[in-house]
């Protein structure tokens, strides 16, 4: 176990480091002090003694669950003689790995503002040019602590945050401070200078007035820094932690009643086919559409089903299609598998929920049709699972292709316009 901040004080540790500088630069000679360009020494010792503020990187933290024992404390202890103060019982470590960028060093000291207590961690790994740092934070709980939770995991990210809060906001006092020391840094770096020359040309003067024969060699080697500025190598940023795309889908429920408003839409048709075996694919679609959006209504309009494409109803979300009905009239065999194969071009989302609406208008013997639909999705090898709910209905799941693990489920229903 490591104990942050309390290695030191921020305000004597920056002193000291400025001291340190100023050091070096009262340690020039005149010669070089007085051949000296400030602007190249300025930019050379704030690179070279600036402070890097901790950056930690909470997004993403990674955490690793083991068991162990919890040390509690036993309260009849104070009343007996024979109970143990302390007893051991089963329980869970969370260990949390927080990756940082930064001093390290900064990470023990302590700020002006601090709050007095402790800030154990497990372990620490510094941060260097090649490789960012990690911070090593465990939280113990009993097996009856988590298992009393409905969320443990809420609960567990909860915990972090709040016991973890202190050691961030502390970090945050130290990295006031720091950029305050950074601010004031190139000042202090001149200010160093230009007293180093004073000193210099002092003594140049005390040696003219004594007739000391004093003075800069003119073939002297040029000892003004070239180019001194520190190397500096870029790291590259940490990867963030990217939430999986969304997966919209509309629920089995809302499924099963969309399938049951198309079911009966088309049944009503049946019923006065004279009246709609005149009417078109965009019509027959229309009819289909308008009574879905008698049922849904969606957020941002009157409509939540929306027609895209020439006979496509669509439930749009984010640009992608949750739910997507095709209404076909029916022209054979090879039709109905052109329509399956562009359905699946047409879904984007895991588990997208489909219709294929067939008017039959052309085939007086609508039974042999049923049985060519009901042979074609047997022998469909992207057909895994067909089951028949009515005779003019099939409820199917389908793969894009036989290496994918997507399904689609596709409703597939025939309505019979003949007269």
């Amino acid at each position: 176990m490591i104990e942050l901040f309390n290695k030191g004080e921020t305000t004597a540790t920056f002193r000291a480091h400025s001291e340190k500088m100023i050091a070096t630069i009262k340690g020039f000679s005149d010669e070089k002090i007085l051949t000296a360009d400030f602007d190249e020494w300025a930019v050379y010792f704030v690179d070279e003694y600036k402070l890097q503020p901790i950056t930690l990187f909470m997004d993403n933290i990674t955490q690793n669950l083991s068991e162990t024992t919890v040390r509690k404390y036993n309260h009849f202890s104070r009343h007996s003689d024979y109970e143990p103060e302390y007893y051991q019982i089963d329980g869970y470590k969370i260990t949390f790995s927080i990756p940082f960028d930064g001093d390290s060093e900064l990470l023990y000291l302590r700020p002006s503002t601090f709050y007095m207590s402790r800030f154990p961690v497990e372990s620490i790994v510094k941060s260097t040019e090649e490789k960012y740092g990690e911070i090593t934070f465990t939280l113990e709980y009993t097996k009856q602590e988590l298992q009393e939770k409905e969320n443990a995991k809420e609960f567990i990210a909860s915990k972090i945050s709040q016991e973890f809060k202190t050691y961030i906001d502390t970090i945050e006092h130290i990295n006031q401070e720091v950029e305050s020391y950074n601010k004031g840094l190139e000042d202090c770096v001149r200010s160093a200078l230009e007293n180093r020359k004073k000193k210099a040309n002092d003594f140049v003067l005390m040696g003219e007035k004594l007739d000391i024969p004093l003075k800069l060699n003119p073939n002297a080697p040029n000892i003004t820094p070239i180019a001194m500025k520190k190397a500096t190598v870029r790291k590259p940023e940490i990867p963030k932690a990217k939430p999986p795309e969304k997966q919209y889908q509309i629920s089995s429920h809302d499924y099963d009643n969309i399938k049951r408003i198309i079911h009966l839409s088309g049944t009503s048709m049946e019923k006065t086919a004279r009246t709609f075996a005149k009417f078109s694919e965009e019509e027959l679609r229309d009819v289909i559409l308008s009574n879905l959006n008698t049922h849904y209504q969606g957020i941002a309009s009157a409509e939540t089903f929306s027609k895209v494409g020439k006979t496509d109803i669509h439930i749009q979300f984010e640009n992608k299609a949750a739910y997507i009905g095709e209404c076909k009239i029916w022209h054979g065999e090879k039709n109905l598998l052109d329509a399956i194969e562009q359905l699946f071009s047409y879904t984007t989302w895991r588990d997208a929920k489909t219709s294929i609406i067939i008017f039959n208008k052309d085939n007086k013997d609508f039974c042999k049709l049923l049985k060519v639909i009901e042979n074609s999705l047997s022998t469909n090898a992207l057909c895994k699972h067909k089951l028949s709910v009515e005779a003019n209905e099939w409820v199917c799941e389908f793969v894009k292709d036989e290496l994918s693990s997507t399904s689609i489920a596709v409703q597939l229903v025939v309505f019979d316009l003949f007269v």
